[in-house]
């Protein structure tokens, strides 16, 4: 009686264990967040600006076109630790999608006002961060007022 009263109570402690463990992942799932997530990277490594062509000739990769494969990553240990790569704290129980692009991580910043996301190596050491796009300095003297919505005087 008391070997399986034990046996149950081992039971229950693991199913417990295993359902917050999950619930602390790190690691988004959502279909919508990753394919808008995988489109992103896709496009960002895709650019051929100067510092995506460096970053590929760095990390020996080819100098165009795609990198593959592009797989989801659900692994709490790579989650985590790609969440302490942001230039900002995640909150514990915030969620994000990290994907495995070829030999590369890019993990979408769940704050996306602050940025978009990080690309890290399998070292985890961050070889780009992707930031909100900011309105050039041309674009902002071009303004009118009216453009912003102020009367003509």
């Amino acid at each position: 009686m008391l070997r399986s009263s034990v046996a149950a109570l081992a039971v229950c402690v693991c199913a417990l264990s295993s359902r917050q463990a999950v619930g602390q992942a790190p690691c988004a799932l959502s279909p919508a967040v990753l394919d808008s997530a995988r489109d992103e990277v896709t496009s960002v490594l895709g650019s051929g600006s100067q510092l995506v062509t460096e970053l590929r000739q760095e990390q020996k990769l080819p100098k165009t076109g795609p990198i593959t494969p592009v797989t989801l990553v659900r692994d709490r240990f790579t989650c985590g630790k790609l969440a302490t790569l942001f230039d900002h704290e995640i909150a514990q129980g915030v969620s994000f999608t990290v994907l495995r692009v070829g030999p590369l991580f890019y993990a979408r910043d769940p704050d996306q006002q602050r940025s978009t996301g990080i690309i890290a190596d399998s070292t985890f050491r961050v070889v780009l961060r992707l930031g909100v796009p900011v309105a050039s300095p041309d674009a902002a003297r071009s303004s009118t007022p009216a453009t912003l919505g102020a009367k003509k005087p």
